[in-house]
């Protein structure tokens, strides 16, 4: 969407998917504008600002234990599937006789 484009959207959709708690994202696809817009819009609007979502913790969340225990089991096997450092390759010395490269012994 470019600069100096009017966006129709209806306010009254606007207040109620802002009060429904709807994302951003969602914000902006259903009103059919960007992200950065529903921003402006909410100052516009003066809509509240919302609270950060609070992350609980799950069971089933590993620990920072078996976050490391995984970390180096995955660096190890990145190590085992490194390729071996390229041989040496000697390059032969050429002369330009001002047609085509010559090699030199």
């Amino acid at each position: 969407m470019g600069r100096n484009q009017s966006i129709k959207y209806c306010a009254l959709q606007l207040h109620t998917l802002w009060a429904a708690g709807v994302s951003y994202r969602d914000i902006a696809a259903a009103l059919g504008c960007s992200e950065s817009f529903v921003h402006r819009l909410k100052e516009r609007h003066k809509l509240p600002n919302r609270q950060r979502a609070n992350r609980e913790i799950f069971e089933d969340d590993p620990t920072p234990e078996q976050i490391a225990e995984r970390a180096a089991e995955v660096r190890a096997k990145r190590v085992e599937k490194a390729p071996p450092p390229p041989e040496r390759v000697e390059i032969k010395e050429y002369l330009w006789d001002g047609v085509a490269f010559i090699g030199r012994a």
